[in-house]
């Protein structure tokens, strides 16, 4: 089985309600993707959902590096990709491409199996703990009161994480009744937050401290700049919560600070930011520090797969547990509480083209 070309098609995809951070809490109805198919000779594909931005670099890549490669090498691909990001020090639209392309290769190398995803990994079938994150800033009280209480009634997530950082007393009443909302799936619901890396740790600990007063607080994520490991440190040290760091980060080099300076108590792994193969390299570093591992949010929810063999995992983000489904669908489903991944080969998305072409802005065969 060899790589012989890439499909990348862009589109718009209209979120299931307007998402909103501290950096940008007017929030947006739209996101723009773009589905990657890696196509090989003996009729198998590869599906990845990517950034949009990063198409160029994806296409180059595959020219590249991947065209006439057994894709069930994927670690060793994995790492010919990231040689040339080393070799020509791209920044973070190469590791997106990068990203990408380990899932859809990731995706081929099950596929020729005839397994799940989570089989090829080698682990189990995972049944993997979630939390609800509305990326709710946006929302109105009583929108994102009735949002996290769906999340726990319906599919009984019992942790929410509430984007805050903008107003102190607004955010001590959402936590509030985000905390009720939960309520209604279980007594004791985890609680976390997200300040978006808009404080300095100064103004982290303060604010922190006042939520403390009130409330148990599981995490804090984006607490300062990700990069500010000893302001992170002074913050980890001043707060009874955990730190969560690392959303985005692309390289396991840009960790090494915290774990060197202890400066994160849970590292958290965007697998659109550094691949499956990067994530699991990851998980095992953290491993050797004993830190408890988080995942951020994915197309499909399918980091549910990897759940399994990440030793110290800990919890997984769900943004929707039911995907935009007039693009793609996922066999992982959400189900009290926990993110169960099912048995179809590959990753389980299954792309809806007919959808998206009729989206696109450009859909390019790359020979």
């Amino acid at each position: 089985m060899k790589v012989t070309s890439v499909k990348v098609t862009p589109h718009a995809n209209a979120l299931s309600r307007r998402m909103g951070e501290a950096h940008a809490p007017a929030g947006r109805l739209t996101e723009h993707c773009c589905v990657v198919e890696l196509m090989t000779d003996v009729g198998l594909t590869g599906i990845a959902i990517g950034d949009e931005a990063a198409i160029t670099s994806i296409e180059g890549l595959v020219s590249d590096v991947l065209v006439g490669a057994d894709p069930r090498g994927v670690r060793s691909l994995w790492q010919r990709m990231a040689n040339v990001q080393m070799a020509k020090r791209r920044g973070h639209r190469l590791h997106d491409a990068i990203a990408a392309l380990d899932v859809a290769l990731w995706d081929l190398k099950s596929k020729a199996n005839d397994e799940p995803l989570w089989k090829t990994l080698g682990g189990t079938r995972p049944k993997a703990n979630a939390y609800a994150s509305g990326i709710d800033l946006a929302l109105s009280d009583e929108e994102m009161s009735a949002w996290y209480a769906r999340m726990a009634r319906d599919y009984g997530l019992r942790g929410g994480k509430l984007q805050v950082g903008r107003d102190r007393i607004s955010d001590l009443q959402r936590l509030g009744q985000m905390r009720a909302a939960l309520m209604q799936g279980t007594p004791e619901p985890v609680l976390m937050i997200d300040a978006d890396e808009s404080w300095s740790p100064k103004e982290a600990i303060r604010r922190t401290r006042e939520m403390e007063e009130h409330f148990d607080l599981a995490w804090i994520e984006g607490a300062a700049r990700d990069w500010d490991f000893p302001g992170l440190k002074q913050v980890s040290s001043a707060v009874r919560a955990a730190v969560c760091v690392g959303e985005g980060f692309a390289t396991v080099g840009e960790f090494l600070p915290h774990f060197h300076h202890r400066s994160a108590d849970v590292i958290q792994i965007d697998i659109g930011a550094i691949g499956i193969t990067g994530a699991l390299q990851l998980a095992d570093a953290a491993f050797g520090y004993e830190l408890p591992v988080a995942l951020s949010a994915a197309p499909g929810n399918i980091h549910a797969h990897l759940a399994g063999v990440m030793p110290y995992f800990m919890s997984l983000e769900v943004i929707d547990p039911i995907p935009a489904e007039q693009f793609y669908t996922t066999d992982v489903r959400i189900e009290q509480g926990w993110a169960i991944a099912g048995d179809a080969p590959g990753n389980g998305l299954a792309v809806t083209l007919k959808a998206i072409t009729a989206t696109a802005t450009r859909a390019k065969q790359m020979k």
